[in-house]
């Protein structure tokens, strides 16, 4: 069964648009659903917390529920800001489970600079697993256990680099997209 439905990104803050554009066009070649960008952003500044001195993501997926997506629309926004939840220290991104919403944060994913360079390509690659782990959430998919996978859960920035840009045969079966990666001889059964 082909399920139906088409992803809206969403920008937050300041985020370029070549970011936006490149991450639309990496989606568009992995999943087999329209993707657009949405003419507006939205300002972060709400979600703000003077304490932590971070942005709440649970109010930043508040502000991406007005006005609702349409049905069938999945909305995911992009943002630069470092994110939390009050159990964590900080998150790369969240999504309502089984919702219409979800953001990721390129503020802790970008790379390290090493003898002064930075790799934007990194930045690119790791942006893609986390939007396509967001949008997995918000199918109703928990944390896979296949460490390949782009719904295998993430602490650190080179743990996202560990996984693949795609879903395991499980998890894109309950996505709806076509299957990827055939050659991962370690797949196992998620939970």
């Amino acid at each position: 069964m082909t399920l139906s439905w088409q992803l809206e990104l969403v920008s937050i803050g300041a985020v370029a648009p070549v970011v936006m554009r490149l991450l639309r066009e990496d989606l568009v070649s992995r999943l087999s659903h329209a993707v657009w960008i949405a003419e507006a952003s939205i300002s972060p500044v709400p979600a703000f917390d003077h304490h932590r001195q971070q942005y709440l993501a649970s109010a930043l997926l508040e502000m991406l529920l007005v006005p609702p997506p349409p049905p069938g629309v999945r909305r995911i926004a992009v943002t630069d800001v470092d994110l939390f939840l009050p159990v964590f220290t900080h998150v790369f991104g969240s999504a309502q489970l089984d919702g219409p919403v979800g953001v990721a944060s390129t503020f802790r994913l970008h790379p390290d600079a090493v003898a002064g360079t930075v790799d934007p390509e990194v930045l690119r690659h790791r942006l893609l697993k986390e939007v396509l782990h967001e949008l997995g959430h918000t199918f109703g998919l928990v944390h896979c256990r296949v460490p390949w996978c782009a719904m295998s859960p993430s602490r650190l920035p080179e743990e996202v680099d560990l996984k693949d840009a795609a879903y395991c045969t499980a998890c894109a079966v309950r996505v709806g997209v076509p299957e990827e990666i055939p050659y991962h001889l370690d797949e196992q059964d998620p939970p």
